[in-house]
């Protein structure tokens, strides 16, 4: 007979794996950002397709609306234009974003995955979904 581990433990691992994840899925998408402007770079033409969006935040704090705006920042082809507190709001331009519908679903992932790995594992709001428009 094994006994359990204790609480804290399996939190602790529950939210290692989590940023672990994170970390992966975040690693494939700065690679696949790289690849497209490299793309663009060597090819001739223009495959651009510039958009800014608002994106309205779930981030209830400054270190996770802060982490977010780095990491879209970070990748290639995107830049924060302006972080606005009151409400959260993110205004991003994409370089290769022909469906600005998509690409504020791919910021909004982003935004999900990062507040499952930096949330206590316990927490609703680390699991939640997307805010629908008009709903706090």
């Amino acid at each position: 007979m094994t006994a359990r581990p204790p609480a804290r433990l399996r939190r602790a691992a529950v939210r290692c794996a989590r940023v672990v994840a994170f970390l992966g899925h975040y690693g494939v998408r700065f690679l696949h950002a790289n690849v497209t402007v490299a793309r663009e770079i060597v090819t001739p033409g223009s495959g651009l397709a510039p958009v800014v969006v608002e994106m309205r935040l779930r981030c209830r704090t400054t270190a996770e609306t802060t982490v977010l705006a780095h990491l879209i920042t970070l990748a290639p082809g995107t830049l924060v234009l302006e972080v606005r507190a009151e409400p959260p709001t993110l205004f991003v331009h994409g370089m290769h974003a022909a469906d600005a519908d998509r690409f504020l679903g791919e910021l909004g992932d982003l935004e999900d995955r990062l507040l499952t790995a930096l949330r206590p594992p316990d927490s609703r709001a680390a699991r939640g979904t997307r805010r629908q428009e008009g709903n706090p």
